[in-house]
């Protein structure tokens, strides 16, 4: 008699496709999730782009770039008068969202008060735009609410970009604060602009194309932020006192809790806010940047300090180097 041996894999066969295919998907995977991020990187670095046009278009209406709080001296910090809102609320209408625009009330505490006819509130909105999708939150921070003492425990939306005070004064933890003496007022609280180093102060005051004296092609406008590394910018895209950022910390300068810092005693959840408010980015080795005409460049956190000054300061009248 004679016996035929049925078809099918043995058991070490199996074993190895079996490691076959994990080892091929372990090759894959890095590739996959590096195509995902480079996807995510593409649209972070398209929004700072859209957010160029934008300024530029309401520069061309208004004059100036847009400005924080909307309201002239006598400015009040904590009285709901002055609270009108941060320049990205005025930019709005220039980035497809006039249905959002038509909702704020600016006749009100604009930031607590304004509501879709819905009746919710529009600091609650996630605008697109002004989310990095490679950022490490869904919009909001942690369980959403603010931590200004004035926000009510309210949800707000966030925002990855924020404008440049450049190189101001601002906090000790700073390396290179009002480095060419453009900028004495801490925070950039001034509407003079001898007073401000960058392009946006923190309040009613913003350049005209004409204040940028170095050039707009060496200035830089807005950059990328990490709401979850500092108090301030948890406070949402619609605060007044959440979007103000300098060229003062170093690019990626560490202040998220729960991760170690680059300096003594400056991490903001050791209380120094001010190391905050600087660009930063979870995308590896820098950030993102949208210069003064409009262009959009990465800049890697290595940069020589004085040339980062350089770039934030729009009337030191040095030349910017390579970077």
């Amino acid at each position: 008699m004679s016996s035929r041996r049925q078809a099918g894999f043995t058991l070490v066969e199996l074993l190895v496709v079996i490691a076959i295919i994990g080892v091929l998907v372990a090759l894959l995977l890095p590739a996959v999730q590096s195509a995902r991020e480079a996807a995510r990187r593409a649209q972070c670095q398209n929004h700072l782009k859209q957010l160029g046009i934008a300024i530029h278009n309401y520069h061309d209406n208004h004059g100036q770039f847009p400005l924080t709080v909307h309201v002239g001296p006598p400015f009040t910090w904590g009285t709901s008068p002055n609270h009108k809102g941060s320049w990205l609320v005025r930019l709005l209408p220039y980035v497809d969202q006039t249905q959002i625009y038509d909702s704020v009330d600016f006749d009100a505490d604009t930031v607590q008060d304004s509501e879709l006819p819905s009746g919710r509130k529009v600091h609650e909105l996630v605008v697109n735009t002004f989310i990095c999708p490679s950022d490490d939150h869904p919009g909001y921070w942690q369980d959403g609410f603010a931590l200004d003492s004035t926000s009510n425990g309210q949800r707000r939306a966030l925002s990855n970009y924020s404008a440049s005070m450049g190189s101001q004064a601002n906090s000790p933890c700073g390396t290179h604060n009002n480095y060419f003496g453009n900028g004495p007022v801490v925070r950039a609280d001034t509407m003079n602009p001898q007073s401000v180093s960058g392009v946006f102060s923190h309040v009613a005051w913003a350049a005209r194309l004409n204040d940028i004296e170095d050039g707009t092609t060496q200035t830089i406008a807005l950059g990328e932020i990490r709401p979850r590394c500092a108090a301030h910018t948890r406070d949402g895209w619609m605060d007044i006192n959440s979007l103000y950022t300098g060229t003062g910390i170093a690019i990626n300068f560490n202040t998220c809790e729960g991760a170690p810092g680059t300096g003594s005693g400056c991490n903001q959840h050791q209380g120094q806010w001010g190391a905050s408010q600087g660009f930063k980015s979870i995308h590896q080795g820098g950030c993102h940047f949208l210069l003064c005409d409009g262009t959009v460049k990465f800049i890697g956190e290595t940069i020589d300090m004085v040339t980062y000054q350089r770039l934030g300061d729009r009337r030191d009248g040095e030349i910017v180097g390579t970077y």
